[in-house]
């Protein structure tokens, strides 16, 4: 296993790049074999700090230092009767028996109550009201605002036929949703 960088370099575990760059230049001045001409090791000496300097920079030691949480193993809660294996300690979907954790044998944990009662209140609670269609913001009518105001746009940028032709859209469809409302109305 190499050294660890930041002891070849003589740094603490939380040096930033910029100490750890500077650091590497002052050993590297003092290791250099060319300044070192009768010293034997003094090429080992630096070729061991170059390689520490270059693990540090290339973020491999912090990368090392960052290893994520070991996921939920999937077949931890298993069923007892069918065999399934599941990731949450819930019921088995096709017994609907309690599942066992599978490295201790003990049953999983029962759900919790608070969560139990929320949900049969939200199942309590009525449905909302149905609204009248007529009542609602219809979509035409947004799309008749919507073109109204790009035609009011375009007219004071310049451009006087999208202008005129966003109007006549926004007409036809103001038209076709009045018709609509009529024929629902004889209904």
């Amino acid at each position: 296993m190499p050294a660890d960088p930041f002891d070849v370099l003589e740094l603490p575990r939380h040096a930033s790049l910029a100490q750890a760059r500077a650091q590497y230049r002052r050993l590297a001045l003092r290791h250099h074999p060319d300044r070192n001409p009768g010293d034997r090791s003094a090429t080992e000496r630096f070729r061991r700090i170059l390689a520490a300097y270059r693990r540090i920079a290339s973020g491999e030691v912090r990368a090392a230092e960052r290893t994520p949480p070991p996921a939920p193993n999937p077949d931890r809660y298993g069923c007892a009767r069918c065999g399934d294996s599941f990731p949450f300690p819930e019921a088995c979907p096709r017994c609907g028996v309690a599942l066992r954790d599978r490295s201790s044998g003990k049953m999983a944990a029962a759900a919790d109550p608070a969560v139990e009662a929320m949900i049969a209140e939200l199942e309590a609670r009525p449905a909302p009201p149905e609204v009248d269609p007529l009542e609602r913001l219809p979509v035409p009518a947004m799309i008749v605002g919507a073109c109204l105001a790009m035609a009011v746009l375009l007219y004071q940028l310049g451009p006087v036929g999208p202008a005129l032709l966003c109007v006549g859209f926004s007409a036809y469809v103001a038209a076709l949703e009045l018709h609509r409302r009529a024929a629902m109305a004889v209904q």
